[in-house]
């Protein structure tokens, strides 16, 4: 990414794009730490576990991630809400709003982890996820126990949606990393001291971001941001309704996301094998390094946009989208790049361990790239709070994607799900490209304006 590139989004002398380059130079950092950490929990979980088993931890964990998705869109609407709340200073509100969304999240996921613990004896997951029968007991074991980690998870990051809203995107995003890098060192004494085993590995991946995050809530809730501080005499279930009206929307948009993104490794185990998971990641992982560089930038535009548009200052949207479309042409030269060396990243990254096919690189960075630009599109949205047509648009997705994977994965395996992907961005990229479109020129009416 050329430093041209990067000062034309930095450019700018509003309070709100100071704050939106503080976020992004702080995720610079963060993220930088991010990516190193991420990259060498590969190769050392696959020093710990083999190929195989780090397929079928991969594949679990994105069943698991589909319960993230349950909160039922409560959080983002909490994010919007709260932002509002704060730009007029009301914080009384804010606080009911945060008392109430730690409520309902409680009320949400403390009864499903229960449910889903009771009722996963039942679940054959070695034929769920193509793999050997002898691995019944263990999976059990470890589905059930990451079970209670998502409740968990799902309760004390309503706190990192607090500090979205703050606008402090950048240390919203630090928790995650400070969780990676001590899940980094339990793995790597793991792999010195204690035997191979999945159970252990959910425990090494999950445990550390929770702790973190509730660490931290403490902290800020009682100093910087004890004037929305959660407490039981602040739940107030009539806005219950407020946030449910916004909420609803992106939750059919986060029923999509479990579908179109997390549904892959479920669908690549089932038509390749676990070992097709792995190589998957690999690459996928790859080329999200460029990616992350990207989202750096575009995460601070959510609570950003929110604040521009209830202001109407349609000056600023417009400009910094422009200059978000210089990016993403910096982009496409990057991934290409990546692509094009990989190969040589591959082996130095993980030596002979996996063996990833170019042909996947290269359906990996095409549907990179679309993905990429819905992804502007859809972030600039989000801050609007117009997420209606992108809640009935997403449906495609919803619909098409399962069983378009396994009729093109009959004739090209993995690469079919990968395609599936790219045919159902494109879709959404015609629409939403037209929607922010009209929305930053004011001309947006009826449903692009719902």
């Amino acid at each position: 990414m050329t430093i041209s590139a990067i000062k034309t989004v930095l450019t700018g002398g509003s309070q709100r794009t100071a704050i939106v380059k503080k976020n992004i130079l702080g995720l610079l950092a963060i993220k930088g730490v991010s990516i190193l950490t991420s990259l060498l929990l590969v190769p050392m979980t696959l020093g710990y576990v083999s190929s195989e088993v780090y397929g079928i931890w991969l594949t679990i964990s994105s069943v698991l991630h589909w319960l993230t998705y349950m909160d039922v869109g409560f959080t983002h609407g909490l994010k919007n809400r709260l932002n509002e709340c704060l730009a007029r200073k009301d914080y009384e509100k804010g606080k009911s709003l945060v008392s109430t969304t730690y409520a309902i999240m409680f009320a949400i996921f403390v009864p499903m982890s229960a449910l889903l613990i009771a009722v996963s004896p039942a679940i054959d997951w070695c034929r769920l996820l193509n793999v050997d029968a002898s691995n019944q007991e263990v999976i059990l074991k470890t589905m059930q126990v990451l079970f209670v980690f998502i409740a968990l998870q799902m309760i004390v990051n309503v706190f990192v949606t607090v500090v979205a809203a703050y606008q402090k995107t950048a240390l919203s995003s630090l928790f995650a990393v400070v969780g990676q890098i001590c899940s980094l060192c339990i793995i790597g004494m793991m792999t010195l001291f204690v035997e191979p085993s999945l159970l252990n590995l959910a425990f090494a991946y999950s445990m550390m971001p929770i702790l973190i995050v509730l660490t931290a809530s403490v902290i800020y809730f009682r100093t910087s941001m004890k004037e929305v501080a959660p407490s039981v005499r602040s739940v107030n279930t009539a806005y219950i309704k407020d946030l449910w009206g916004l909420g609803i929307k992106f939750f059919i948009i986060q029923l999509q996301m479990i579908v179109l993104y997390q549904a892959t490794n479920i669908l690549i185990s089932h038509i390749a094998g676990p070992e097709s998971v792995t190589q998957y990641n690999i690459a996928y992982k790859l080329l999200n390094v460029v990616v992350m560089v990207y989202t750096i930038i575009l995460n601070p535009l959510w609570p950003a946009f929110t604040d521009a548009y209830t202001k109407q200052d349609y000056a600023w949207m417009n400009r910094t989208y422009r200059k978000m479309q210089q990016i993403y042409i910096v982009l496409c030269a990057m991934v290409a790049l990546v692509v094009a060396l990989s190969p040589l990243l591959i082996r130095l990254w993980v030596r002979d361990m996996v063996q990833v096919p170019m042909g996947l690189t290269l359906g990996i960075a095409i549907y990179t790239l679309i993905h990429c630009w819905v992804s502007l599109q859809a972030i600039l949205i989000n801050g609007t709070g117009k997420v209606k047509l992108q809640s009935y648009v997403i449906l495609v997705g919803l619909v098409l994607h399962i069983p378009l994977s396994l009729f093109l994965g009959r004739y090209i395996g993995i690469l079919g799900v990968v395609a599936s992907m790219s045919v159902i961005n494109v879709i959404y990229a015609c629409v939403f490209t037209t929607q922010i479109t009209r929305i930053l020129n004011n001309t947006a009416t009826g449903i692009w304006n719902e």
